[in-house]
């Protein structure tokens, strides 16, 4: 593809065919993504990646953490008020998404969203990101989000769809007891992988970006 058409085509999928991604695959565009940038070349990002038995285990966990109500403790704590211009962009982007799912006759309701994410959206693939606990967050999670975005590039010009999500990581101490290796990790942000339902209302509502003259300031 196009590098224009790799930015501007990729977006967030929320449905996706139940086909399994191949390892092979996953390693190509994990290959590809690893030479996305980092603090003096750190390469401080981990990544774990949940198939089969292993991602329905860590499911069903998740699943019944939500049903028991448990409150959420994500590892980076999340914004809680944002500026009014982002949350404008927030609201239009849900008004969309709900008017779309809701002509489509799929609930829109917080309840039917959470479910949906519970079950990633249907993704036979979660690629789970976090650092050493011993990094500053700032850093270390920004050179993630690099890592991140190259991942989503690489897999979105596979013909592959993804879908950053942070929710499915809000019981972080449920990963770090099933994952090798997540003792003493601080986990990012989750993605899901697979190939998108084509012509599901989840994948196809409009959305949009800010005007270039909102975001930059010039300065001669």
């Amino acid at each position: 593809m196009q590098f224009e058409s790799v930015i501007r085509g990729r977006r967030s999928i929320r449905a996706y065919e139940a086909d399994e991604v191949p390892e092979e695959l996953i390693r190509e565009i994990l290959g590809e993504a690893r030479w996305a940038p980092s603090w003096r070349n750190t390469q401080a990002w981990n990544v774990w990646v949940l198939r089969g038995a292993a991602l329905q285990n860590y499911k069903d966990e998740f699943r019944a953490a939500v049903e028991r109500d448990d409150p959420a403790a994500l590892d980076l704590p999340a914004t809680a008020e944002w500026p009014q211009a982002c949350s404008a962009r927030t609201a239009a982007l849900m008004k969309s998404r709900s008017a779309t799912l809701a002509a489509a006759g799929e609930p829109t309701d917080p309840a039917a969203a959470l479910a949906r994410m519970a079950d990633l959206f249907g993704a036979p693939c979660l690629l789970v990101f976090g650092f050493d606990d011993c990094l500053a967050e700032a850093y270390a999670g920004f050179d993630c989000g690099a890592f991140v975005q190259s991942v989503c590039l690489a897999a979105y010009d596979r013909g592959l769809g993804t879908c950053i999500v942070a929710t499915v990581i809000r019981y972080p101490d449920i990963l770090r007891r099933l994952l090798p290796g997540a003792d003493g990790m601080r986990f990012v942000v989750s993605v899901t992988l697979g190939r998108p339902v084509a012509d599901s209302p989840a994948n196809t509502f409009e959305r949009s970006r800010a005007d270039l003259d909102e975001l930059v300031t010039w300065v001669s």
